[in-house]
């Protein structure tokens, strides 16, 4: 199965001690490349840089799914420096939409082009599934709407706290990611989304290649970490 994460940044960051963090004015001014350049720093890359409860337990569900032989691709919504793959090398740095206004939002999504990039990165990667693993000010740097009308019916789109999305798409379905789901999967709201992606990870199985919205959402609200099942083919 192809599966794409979009995950977000975090504010928690893993970087030498000596690594000059760039600040969210200086994120502005320079592309990537340039501002490592002028920095004389090679970067880390994205999957090692955030280093937050939700990144870690993705990059967990990643490994898990690999293991069992699904391609999975993931990228980052940076705000510092928008859509990114989990293997660009970035400088650390000091930036979140959390803490813009939104007339800042607004900007750094025209410049980041995000939606038109993510639905570039969709149509072109023949999808089975679509995770938007993402908080409430990062979805607002994304016409959902847009992106949606124009992903294919057969790409199953898992999105969270989006409930009136999964009323208008056939393809997408939200899933519940609050306190109150926090607190039965025993996850604070900052790492729950991960821990989704674990429970899906660990129910798939390695011989699927195709999966519905609703099939997704029941993986992702299952816990198997107490089972030895190495992955289940559907629900009852």
């Amino acid at each position: 199965m192809r599966i794409l994460i979009i995950d977000q940044c975090s504010g928690t960051k893993s970087h030498p001690a000596d690594y000059p963090v760039v600040d969210q004015e200086g994120t502005k001014n320079e592309d990537v490349e340039s501002l490592l350049q002028s920095l004389g720093i090679e970067g880390i890359r994205a999957k090692d840089l955030y280093d937050g409860k939700q990144q870690r337990r993705i990059t967990e569900a990643v490994h898990a799914l690999t293991t069992k032989g699904h391609n999975v691709e993931r990228f980052f919504v940076s705000a510092g420096f928008g859509l990114v793959n989990e293997d660009q090398r970035l400088p650390p740095y000091e930036a979140t939409f959390n803490s813009m206004s939104q007339a800042e939002i607004a900007e750094r999504e025209k410049r980041f082009q995000l939606t038109q990039r993510l639905r570039e990165l969709i149509n072109t990667g023949d999808f089975d599934i679509v995770f938007l693993s993402l908080g409430a000010k990062y979805y607002d740097t994304i016409d959902l709407n847009g992106l949606l009308s124009s992903t294919p019916v057969e790409t199953a789109v898992v999105l969270f706290n989006q409930e009136e999305m999964d009323e208008k798409y056939e393809q997408a379905i939200s899933v519940p990611a609050r306190t109150e789901e926090g607190k039965e999967f025993g996850s604070t709201v900052v790492g729950l989304k991960g821990t989704y992606l674990k429970n899906f990870s660990a129910a798939l199985c390695g011989s699927r290649d195709s999966i519905t919205p609703e099939e997704a959402a029941k993986y992702c609200q299952t816990d198997h970490s107490a089972g030895s099942q190495s992955g289940i083919d559907n629900y009852s």
